[in-house]
């Protein structure tokens, strides 16, 4: 795959080209678009659990400090035994404590020494993998250990300059208020009945966007009497699909997390 923009081509970045700190860097200068909802902070601090101790690379606090998450910056071609589980392990189990707080605080002003204090003793963080390409078969084990993995893909233009693609699972999405559940009808694959209409705000017939993976999908609110569907204004991303969620972000967006 690669990317065309304004007249230029930008070509992905291979793992083994791509040094971890120079991706860290990259995710971190884009902090204010990739996680609009959360402080980004460094967190390079030993976390330990009764037999070990790891050292993650950030930490995501929520805004309102709901909850956080702490994050492992990874590339594709790392060992998911060998390298990954055995951090993320560590980081879903560990004890949290003063000297996270304060480093918290040193290396992000912007947080509030109180509320962040209230959120690491009463809240066990959430795990999130960045990684800089897709790698389906990391996917299951780290939800396994509770965590999530979102894809951050570089790609790079002759001029070296940078585009990001955004996949996966993002800490907006995971943290939303939801608005229902919905389930493709069984007599009709690409209609998604829903549970709570009222809580989509659209009438019949509305047209409302909704984004997949952080690409928009639109839908057309259709109702009989005694259902309500979500019909595809194009193709059904969900044929054969489980249970979906359907989540507003803080920013009033509507995202589909599928279960």
């Amino acid at each position: 795959m690669r990317l065309l923009l304004d007249g230029e081509w930008f070509e992905p970045v291979s793992s083994a080209g791509l040094y971890e700190h120079d991706f860290e860097v990259m995710l971190r200068q884009q902090a204010g678009m990739l996680f609009p909802e959360y402080h980004l902070a460094p967190f390079k601090i030993g976390v330990e659990t009764q037999y070990e101790r790891r050292i993650p690379d950030l930490a995501l606090i929520d805004r309102q400090y709901r909850h956080w998450w702490v994050v492992e910056v990874e590339l594709a071609h790392h060992s998911l035994n060998g390298h990954v589980l055995p951090q993320l392990e560590v980081f879903a189990q560990g004890q949290y404590g003063a000297e996270h707080e304060q480093y918290l605080l040193a290396n992000s002003p912007s947080l509030s020494a109180g509320s962040l204090r209230e959120l690491l003793k009463n809240s066990q963080p959430g795990v999130l993998v960045l990684v800089n390409r897709d790698v389906p078969e990391w996917v299951e084990p780290v939800n396994r250990l509770g965590g999530q993995v979102m894809v951050v893909q570089v790609f790079r233009s002759s001029r070296n300059r940078h585009i990001l693609r955004i996949d996966g699972d993002t800490p907006a999405a995971l943290s939303s208020e939801v608005v229902s559940v919905c389930r493709p009808d069984p007599l009709l694959p690409s209609f998604l009945q829903v549970d709570s209409p009222a809580s989509l705000g659209i009438t019949l017939g509305e047209r409302v966007p909704i984004f997949l993976d952080e690409e928009l999908t639109e839908w057309e609110r259709l109702d009989s009497a005694n259902r309500v569907w979500l019909t595809p204004v194009r193709n059904s991303p969900f044929r054969g699909a489980p249970e979906i969620r359907i989540l507003r972000s803080k920013d009033g967006r509507l995202y589909f997390h599928t279960t």
